[in-house]
């Protein structure tokens, strides 16, 4: 992945009559970069990929692609190419013809066409397929080969609109790691809009984060887990508990905290700047420790209302004087205490002070 830019976008708008649907977006996506826009449905993600492809057009802000405005380009004279959730694979063709469709307005000799498509079927894995038709296909194949059309015409973007929408479980894991391999394979700039917070993280080098029109946070995915930068954020990327702090004093560059009457964190100042005296801290669920003993040091007394075996972890539920919502702490099975087994038992949670996100409620 180089650091060049691939795209640009410079305060891109988009209001349908008095809703505005994206609002003033600008951020770069780089040259060879799988970058993903993740938010629930209503955030605009769909709408920016859209402008993005030349669908819509923007009401205000520029575009740029590889360093040309993209204002008066019509979406077939765009050097991109878009994948959807529905495939959109003709059903009265067979593989070979779906892939070569766009090759037609090519004028490709018989040789170089059939050339290319051969190497599309190496590259999705799908060498002998040729023939098949559509409704011979699985799901995943089907959706291989509408990755294939879109390669085939060698866009410098592929745009991809919840590709993986329509597979169950097991398929989309999987896909997720071939299109992963097919992105690097190919060194094209990938741009994909999804809601599944896994999907993205998985799959990307970077993440933009939206909801109501607006790009909350973009970093990749190990930025967005473990540095949130608002309480929205934090929600939507994984599981998150949320305490309220107060700060009692400074010193030195490092803040005494109240959480509650029997927890207190000491945090550097320069994190808690924007989030006042009252600060919000988030924590996850994994980097909070349960006992069915008094802790040596601190330790947040509570009790256990529930427990949910998840396999290689237990998700446990516990009410706190902290906050008015039961903490949720996530242990690996092969630390989990025989111990805590019973709802309504005492006991206490413990973190390591770095474990806590100062944030905005946001």
């Amino acid at each position: 992945m180089s650091d060049e830019t691939m795209i640009a976008l410079r305060n891109v708008g988009k209001r349908f009559g008095t809703f505005r649907a994206v609002h003033e977006a600008s951020f770069n996506i780089r040259r060879g970069e799988f970058f993903s826009i993740l938010g629930a449905s209503g955030s605009g993600k769909t709408t920016l990929l859209r402008i993005l492809a030349g669908f819509e057009a923007a009401t205000e802000g520029e575009v740029h692609i590889d360093g040309a405005p993209m204002d008066a380009v019509p979406p077939h004279m765009r050097p991109v190419n878009m994948v959807f959730q529905n495939y959109a694979i003709f059903p009265h063709l067979n593989v070979r013809d779906n892939i070569g469709f766009g090759l037609r307005k090519l004028k490709l000799d018989k040789a170089e066409r059939a050339r290319r498509i051969d190497e599309m079927l190496e590259l999705i894995k799908l060498p002998g397929f040729g023939d098949r038709q559509a409704d011979q296909l699985s799901g995943g194949q089907r959706q291989r080969v509408a990755l294939a059309r879109a390669l085939i015409l060698r866009p410098k973007v592929l745009l991809l609109d919840e590709p993986l929408g329509a597979l169950d479980k097991q398929l989309r894991e999987q896909m997720q790691m071939e299109l992963r391999a097919l992105q690097r394979s190919v060194g094209i700039t990938f741009v994909l809009v999804t809601h599944d917070q896994e999907e993205a993280m998985a799959l990307s080098d970077r993440v933009a984060v939206m909801a109501e029109g607006r790009v909350l946070q973009i970093d990749p995915p190990a930025g967005l887990y473990e540095r949130p930068v608002s309480r929205r954020v934090a929600s939507f990327v994984g599981s998150m508990n949320f305490l309220t702090g107060r700060v009692l004093s400074e010193d030195g560059g490092i803040s005494h905290i109240r959480i509650a009457e029997m927890a207190s964190a000491r945090l550097p100042t320069s994190q808690l700047a924007g989030a006042g005296r009252t600060p919000c801290l988030a924590i996850r669920p994994e980097r909070i420790a349960i006992h069915a003993k008094p802790p040596a040091g601190q330790g947040l007394p509570g009790v256990l209302k529930d427990r949910v075996y998840l396999g290689e972890r237990t998700q446990y539920l516990v009410e706190t004087g902290a906050v008015d919502a039961p903490l949720v702490v996530s242990v690996p099975n092969t630390a989990a205490d025989a111990a805590l087994q019973t709802s309504g038992a005492q006991v206490w949670l413990s973190w390591d002070d770095a474990a806590l996100i100062p944030m905005t409620e946001n």
